[in-house]
């Protein structure tokens, strides 16, 4: 079985310690998506969240609330 979690956690180092090499990747990666499929705004933004993910972002996560809990169950106490 494939663990994507330690996938990313190596890439996220891996980047840390080369930005330039990571920020090239995800570049070429989303032009030759935006020109082989179309719709490279979206490829461009896709590209860039990439980019903040592997320099530490918290995947789309910052400043967002927690989900609620599953009906029935009361929210976690701080």
């Amino acid at each position: 079985m494939v663990d994507f979690g330690k996938m990313a956690d190596q890439a996220k180092d891996w980047a840390g310690e080369n930005p330039e090499k990571a920020d090239g990747f995800v570049d070429k990666g989303a032009d030759f998506v935006g020109q082989r499929f179309g719709h490279e705004e979206q490829v461009d933004q896709a590209g860039e969240k990439a980019k903040e993910f592997l320099h530490g972002g918290q995947e789309g996560q910052e400043g967002q609330a927690p989900p609620p809990p599953p009906p029935g169950e009361e929210p976690p106490r701080p």
